[in-house]
């Protein structure tokens, strides 16, 4: 039977992975890592994508896994290599083999673009059009430090890894348990950053 308060766990797939984790309604815990050294082979990142999702499913039991799904190679003709195509790709199928393998036989994989994470997270421009590159990431990044989900003051990490990562979860909070999301509209934003003395600027 679903759980009434499901955890959820979010990957920003990439070489150098953000992840959020926590229950629907709470702030959730994040961070971001390597699942391998910097230069690994494709085989070493696959074997460490495999024993890091069993680490994150041991130690937290998730009840729903979502990462955010590779962009089509079709779309990145010329602005990447086939190197790091494949192992985009790859992450993304050993995220979705370890998981099976490891207790979400019955349950189905969410995938969520950037595309639509962004657009729930942010919104988009006056002309309709969405916040891409650096751009994107930094009004991410400010409505990460506006609802207190990191804090430049403290927190040794705070790298755009960690606040994509942020912004997916609170995407799939909302597709998961929508009853139980935190609002992410900017003036629900600013009005919880000044309540703990804040100023949030979109």
């Amino acid at each position: 039977m679903p759980s009434p308060t499901p955890t959820i766990l979010f990957f920003d797939a990439a070489t150098t992975t953000g992840w959020a984790c926590g229950p629907a309604g709470s702030a959730p815990e994040s961070g971001s890592f390597r699942w391998a050294g910097e230069g690994a082979s494709h085989g070493a990142v696959g074997w460490g994508v495999i024993r890091k999702v069993r680490e994150f499913i041991d130690e937290r039991k998730p009840d729903e896994i979502v990462y955010e799904s590779p962009v089509s190679p079709h779309f990145l003709k010329g602005k990447t290599n086939f190197r790091t195509t494949v192992a985009l790709v790859g992450i993304a199928f050993a995220i979705e083999t370890a998981a099976y393998g490891f207790g979400h036989r019955s349950r189905s994989m969410t995938k969520l673009t950037v595309g639509q994470i962004r657009d729930h997270f942010i919104g988009r421009d006056e002309r309709g059009k969405p916040f891409k590159g650096d751009e994107g990431k930094e009004r991410t990044w400010r409505k990460c430090v506006g609802l207190g989900w990191i804090d430049p003051e403290s927190d040794e990490d705070t790298g755009f890894d960690r606040t994509d990562a942020l912004a997916g979860w609170s995407l799939a909070e909302t597709l998961i348990a929508p009853k139980l999301a935190t609002p992410v509209d900017d003036l629900v934003v600013a009005s919880e950053a000044k309540k703990r003395g804040k100023v949030f600027r979109p």
